[in-house]
């Protein structure tokens, strides 16, 4: 049996792993369509399971999203998320769009200046309002306070030796730095859980 023009010919109709398209051939005597049809049914199942929809959800999405399994599953979760979306009062989308701001801020110019974004006290309040964005809330919150004790008294008539000084101190702080850490290595998921909320508020 040609395996080589079957293996293309099933992949150019679905994107099969190479190795699960050689065996899904070899058990199936080289049927393409019998192949198709098992795939199909097992990506489906799996799409069912991770999403938490039901199968026929599953296909329609999968159908739709050119059978790309990741994109299928993450359509998924978020129309159910949407469908299931509980506003919350106080968290506005001129609120939302500060903490985006402040998210794009911190990715121009570093954590720590960020601490000094002129709405931080707002970015604050409504990360700490939204429960799946309530650590980061209380993460910038407490490494705000750290840096406000650093540079307590501190003026821009001071020397750059002091400024240089209150800075090394504030690296060298064990807790700023976990709260630096903590915060930016997860700054893609705040920043997807915000538009989550976005556009689910008017």
């Amino acid at each position: 049996m040609d395996y080589k023009s079957k293996i293309k010919e099933l992949r150019n109709l679905l994107p099969i792993p190479m190795s699960e398209a050689i065996q899904l051939l070899k058990d199936n005597d080289g049927d393409i369509q019998s192949c198709v049809e098992i795939f199909k049914k097992k990506t489906i199942d799996y799409i069912s399971k991770e999403a938490g929809c039901n199968k026929k959800t599953a296909q329609k999405y999968y159908e739709r999203e050119k059978f790309d399994i990741n994109r299928t599953i993450s359509m998924i979760r978020e129309d159910i998320y949407d469908k299931n979306y509980k506003s919350i009062a106080e968290v506005t989308a001129d609120r939302l769009s500060k903490v985006r701001s402040w998210i794009a801020f911190v990715e121009e110019k570093d954590f720590a200046s960020a601490l000094d974004y002129n709405e931080i006290q707002e970015v604050i309040q409504t990360l700490l309002l939204i429960p799946e964005t309530k650590h980061f809330g209380i993460a910038i919150q407490r490494a705000r306070k750290i840096k406000d004790t650093i540079f307590d008294k501190y003026s821009d008539d001071l020397s750059i030796d002091e400024f240089i000084r209150r800075n090394v101190k504030l690296d060298d702080n064990d807790e700023f730095r976990k709260l630096f850490h903590s915060v930016t290595v997860s700054l893609a998921i705040l920043k997807e859980e915000i538009i989550r909320h976005r556009r689910n508020t008017k």
